[in-house]
């Protein structure tokens, strides 16, 4: 079932005064990005560059002195600006956005005075990767507030509002490498928006969700089966756990979780579920309209995680196995017949040992511009492509040279046989 749509609810005082707060917390959070960024190396400056006229103020030099110190008061003015859209305004839209500009905010008092190397390497490639993981992470903690919104939406709308969203994460989670020549070092730092905001961000909102929602389902149903409402409220506070532990095992995730990390994830349901019941009085109905809005949320949100990190993985693997295994094999017969490697790869296809060269299956392909990188030493060479993550895949291929191995040590001997840089599934991070 779904909420009937609406034609649009009658704007209230206190819904325009919620859109008024929304708006100053927008303002505020560009002006600490102005005032706490740091100034560019070089060049002349764009709007959205930051102006550093916080660090230059003596009033607020008193507190750069204690990073700490400076970042509580940059988060303060926000958090107060969020706490009022939150009582004001019933608008999911203003209360994630006023939420994005809250986290927004800390992370620029956290990169502009811990991190500023960091940002001054990226400049507004890092301001645009700290404003998208606020967003992306505000979008998974609001997830039930969207999900009732997006509920009152006809289809053709709902279609609208959800498949590009859904469609810009799963391109982020397939794309996003860790290369770019463009750039120092050919370092890219896009990946910081997949990893810390969807696989991170996203995927511990969505296993909390559907643990509460869980968990509240179960306390709708106590009066019925009191015993069973206990067992349902007990897999509630565990499955955040199974499903974390699951995407371990299946090398889903870019970290590995400790102990630690679990008992965070119970103690959290726990506190989610108790104050679900509480927000609710137990009230059955309530309860399960809000099972429904957190169990939606946790989908909205798990589809294109899911979809996105399955298809990375097919990607990975595609790449890896297959079409830099059909190089390798066609390197090899090329070597069999001239005794050298050839100086490009193209020269596979000259030579009739390949039909093309085969393109990295990374990505979208109109959203990646990716290839094979290839440098011969002659007797030996280094083929190698990007992936996500900041993970760049080498392979070493065997040495064919005088050397005998029986005189090498047992090291050096292995060193001369061919190997991957990179696991058969894409590594963890941490």
């Amino acid at each position: 079932m779904s909420d009937p749509p609406r034609n649009g609810p009658s704007i209230t005082g206190s819904e325009l005064a919620g859109w008024l707060f929304t708006a100053l917390a927008i303002l505020y959070a560009y002006a600490a990005h102005q005032g706490i960024g740091p100034l560019p190396l070089s060049g002349e400056l764009a709007w959205y560059d930051p102006r550093g006229f916080l660090r230059g103020s003596a009033a607020f030099a008193w507190a750069l002195r204690v990073p700490a110190r400076a970042i509580v008061l940059l988060v303060l003015p926000a958090a107060a600006l969020t706490g009022l859209v939150f009582v004001a305004s019933r608008s999911a839209l203003a209360r994630t956005l006023a939420l994005a500009c809250l986290i927004s905010v800390s992370l620029f008092g956290f990169y502009g005075t811990l991190g500023v190397r960091v940002w001054e390497f990226f400049f507004w490639r890092g301001s645009a990767v700290l404003v998208m993981t606020a967003l992306i992470v505000s979008c998974a903690l609001t997830a039930p507030l969207l999900a009732r919104s997006w509920l009152r939406l006809g289809w053709p709308l709902r279609a609208a509002t959800y498949l590009p969203v859904c469609f810009a994460a799963v391109a982020l989670l397939r794309n996003a490498t860790g290369t770019d020549e463009r750039l120092y070092f050919s370092l890219s730092p896009w990946p910081a928006v997949t990893i810390f905001g969807l696989e991170v961000g996203g995927l511990f909102a969505m296993v909390w969700l559907a643990g509460v929602a869980l968990g509240a389902l179960a306390l709708a149903r106590r009066a019925d089966d009191p015993r069973a409402a206990v067992i349902g409220v007990a897999l509630g506070v565990s499955l955040p756990v199974a499903l974390i532990a699951a995407g371990t095992g299946w090398h889903l995730l870019p970290f590995r979780p400790g102990a630690g990390t679990f008992a965070g994830l119970v103690v959290a349901t726990a506190l989610g579920i108790a104050g679900v019941a509480a927000r609710d009085r137990l009230h059955t109905d309530a309860l399960r309209e809000r099972a429904r809005y957190f169990s939606l949320g946790a989908a909205l949100i798990a589809a294109p995680l899911v979809a996105g990190e399955v298809w990375a993985r097919i990607d990975y693997h595609w790449t890896r196995d297959v079409q830099a295994e059909a190089i390798n094999e066609a390197m090899e017969r090329y070597y069999a017949r001239a005794d050298l490697y050839p100086d490009e790869l193209t020269d596979l296809v000259a030579g009739g040992d390949m039909r093309s060269i085969p393109t990295p299956a990374i990505g979208f392909g109109f959203l990646y511009d990716g290839k094979f990188h290839y440098t011969s030493f002659g007797t030996s060479y280094l083929l190698a492509f990007t992936a996500p993550r900041w993970v760049e895949c080498h392979y070493n291929s065997p040495f064919h040279g005088d050397l005998d191995e029986e005189e090498l040590d047992p090291e050096d001997a292995a060193a001369l046989e061919s190997a991957w840089s990179c696991p058969s599934n894409p590594p963890e991070l941490w």
